[in-house]
Parts: structure tokens; sequence; C-alpha cells
């Protein structure tokens, strides 16, 4: 944690002794730091209530949507359309996933920071989920330092109901904070971690090519058809906390509660896009649209990664007919022959090698997965010869043209032709 957000976390929260996990409410009171008292706060600005537990209370933002409630161009209920198989994808397991949707839980966390560790603090956990024909928002936030062990218990009530939850780069930030929260709280948490559905990495996989970033906001924008008419930038969230904290003006933080609300609202949505271009037989986002080349590319190669191969070779085959540039076509149809080779479609794999070959676009790998298979499948030693000096004479330019690698792909042909010239001996005995 650097040396400034150390200052504002003490300046804000108040001193606390090495070692120790949060205040309590009555170590906060012995140790002289009080919270900031307001004629104005949260809770009188954002529809909720004041949770009181064993450990205390935090405040509990509450909202209640409508299954047509649209969010972008997408009608919150879609997500009931989401196949097993789609959803499965997600959660990057073979098999569907067969749970009930009422048992999803959508996550997303406000923080002190994006440094994580044991210095970085989670004041507000945004949750969704659906019941009957509503979805629930339920957003948790700590008016005070001292009001996160409650906060995490309230949470922990509702988390346990759930068999799967849905982030965005969760993995790697949120979940790892939350339990690390829980850790230093003394509380086990029941957050369903074993089925995760972490939707920046297939989000990554379907638009990084076409996307200046994939960030949630940037996707909301390009590809979900949201816009948020005000809304504060994330980088500011914590600071507008300290802020509060510090006895601001707790109007500040409805902009907070809603840029939360808009992330929650969008992971419903993504997912569903997501799904359906993963579930659907055509690969479509939705009935009336068609989906692009770097879509059904991007669903090819998760499926690939699961080691779906048929439904891999199908969606590279739809993206190779949907006749884009030649560069894109190109990868394509690389991407399709190695998995016609691993999946012994050798037919299909030949006929992209070539066609590949006379493009020139691939340097000579092409070439070599040809004299492989005349080689080694066919036993055909004059034709694999021919591919060879074929793919000589295109590395020869590449040679001239001193593209990295090149000399050493050369020196790869000239064995590769040395050893197929000494087999064709042997073979003519």
């Amino acid at each position: 944690m650097s040396v400034d957000l150390r200052e504002r976390l003490r300046r804000a929260l108040g001193p606390s002794r090495p070692g120790t996990g949060p205040e309590s409410p009555a170590r906060s009171q012995a140790s002289g730091h009080q919270p900031a008292t307001r004629t104005v706060d949260v809770h009188d600005l954002v529809p909720g209530s004041i949770v009181e537990g064993p450990l205390g209370a935090c405040f509990v933002a509450e909202h209640e949507l409508a299954l047509d409630h649209r969010h972008g161009d997408a009608p919150l209920g879609q997500f009931f359309e989401v196949t097993d198989r789609g959803l499965g994808c997600l959660a990057r397991l073979v098999e569907p996933l067969d749970v009930d949707r009422e048992s999803i839980v959508f996550l997303d966390t406000e923080t002190t920071g994006l440094a994580g560790g044991t210095g970085t603090f989670i004041f507000m956990v945004g949750l969704a989920y659906f019941r009957g024909d509503r979805l629930l928002v339920r957003q948790f936030f700590m008016r005070h330092h001292a009001e996160e062990p409650a906060m995490l218990a309230a949470l922990n009530q509702l988390l346990g109901r759930h068999e799967a939850v849905v982030t965005f780069n969760g993995k790697s930030f949120d979940m790892p904070l939350l339990l690390t929260r829980y850790t230093a709280n003394r509380q086990l948490p029941t957050v369903p971690t074993e089925i995760h559905l972490d939707l920046l990495h297939p989000a990554r996989r379907f638009w990084r090519e076409q996307l200046e970033s994939c960030t949630l906001g940037t996707l909301e924008r390009a590809v979900l058809g949201h816009s948020r008419d005000s809304d504060v930038p994330a980088w500011m969230i914590p600071e507008l906390y300290f802020r509060y904290l510090r006895g601001g003006d707790a109007r500040e933080m409805v902009t907070v509660f809603e840029h939360n609300l808009h992330d929650i609202l969008s992971l419903v949505v993504l997912t569903c896009r997501l799904g359906r271009l993963l579930d659907s037989p055509t690969g479509a986002p939705s009935p009336d649209a068609a989906p692009s080349v770097f879509e059904l590319f991007g669903a090819a190669r998760i499926y690939e990664d699961l080691g779906l191969l048929e439904e891999a070779c199908a969606r590279y085959e739809q993206a190779l007919a949907l006749r884009r540039d030649v560069a894109v076509r190109a990868r394509v149809a690389a991407r399709l022959a190695a998995l016609c080779k691993r999946a012994g479609r050798h037919e299909r794999a030949v006929q992209l090698w070539r066609r590949l070959a006379s493009l020139g676009l691939t340097g000579c790998e092409p070439f070599v997965e040809l004299a492989k298979h005349f080689e080694h499948r066919l036993r055909d030693y004059d034709a694999a010869i021919q591919v060879v000096e074929e793919a000589l004479t295109v590395s020869e330019l590449q040679v001239l043209r001193r593209r990295p690698g090149a000399a050493a792909e050369r020196t790869a042909l000239e064995h590769r032709l040395g050893r197929l010239l000494a087999k064709r001996g042997r073979a003519a005995g």
C-alpha cells in the first residue's frame, strides 16, 4: 500500500493497533474514534434499511426490478433464456451448468483501492439475484469502519443461500479481497466459490480485438447498448468514501450506490449476451442479430479451450463463411485447420492449409503442415518435397524483408528438405 493511501486511511478510519482486525464498536469507542455524525446520512437518501445483528448494524440498500426492465438493449428476464450449456461454458465447465437460476448471485464490490491485500477494505458489496418475477438488488454498506463485522455477517446470510456467483474480474480481485476481509474478522465465509462465472475472461475472448479495452464500462456502451447519463468515475470512488468517513456530505455516496447498481445490472445482461453467444445453434446474440466474425471466433476459442471440438469446428466454419477481410479469414482458417488435425478431419485440414499457402499471409506454417501430412500420413515423399521447396521460396523473400525468425525458419526448412530427400532415396532403394 502506498504511503499516501496509508495516511488517508489513518485520517479517515482512526488509529488501530498493529496485528488487530477491524475495530468493533466497543473498541472504536474505547480508542476515542467515533463515527461521523450527520443530520442526513445515506440511509435517509437511499431506499433500504439498517440491519441489526449480533455483531452490530450496517445499512443495506434495497431495489426490486421487474423482469421486463431493460438495461441497455436487453430485458433482465432474458437471463432465464440462457441454457445450461451457455452458463457451463462461462463457468469454464465441460458439462452444462445444471443449477436453478434463482441460486445464482451477481456480485460487485466497491473498495478503498485497487491494490488488494490486507490494507484494502471493501466498504460496499452489491448483490443481485432473481426471486420469482423480480430481480432483487441488495447493497451492503458500512457507514464507518466499526460496521465491517456486521456487514460481512449480514452478507454471509444471503450468500449462503446461493450455489454460484457471477463477477467481473472477481477471481483476481473481488473474491480474494472478500475472503481476506472475512479472515481478518475471524468469520467463516459462505461465498459460493466452487462455481464462479468470471465474465472478464470470456468478454476478452469475444471483443478485445474490436474495442480499445474490455472494462465493464466500455462493454456497456459498445456491446450492451447502455449509457449512463451521469456517473462517478471508478477512480474517484475511494476518495468519495474517505471524504464521507471524515464527515463529508452523504449525498456524494448516493452516486456510488448508483454506480454499483449500474455495474450489477450490467453483470446480468452481459451474462445474457455471453450466454447466448455460447449456447445458440447459430451463435446469435439475439433472434434479430447476426454474430460478428469476432464473436464467432471467440466462441470457437472458448469451446476449443474446453475440449468441445465439434462445437469449436462449427463456430470456426461459420466465421469463415462470413467472408470478412482476407487477414481475418486467414486467422480463422489457421485455427480451424489446426483443430481439424486434432479432430482427425485430415481432408478438411489439407484444404485449409492449401488455401492458406496460396494466400501467403501466415508464413510457412501451412507449407510445413502439408509437408508433414504427405510425409507421415501418405508416405508421399515427392509431394512433401515439392511443398517444402515452395516454402523455401516464400522463406527466402521473408529473409530478404528481414522478418524476425525468418532465418531460423529457413534453416529448419532446409533440414526438413534434406531429410525428405534421404527418405525418398532409401524408399527408391
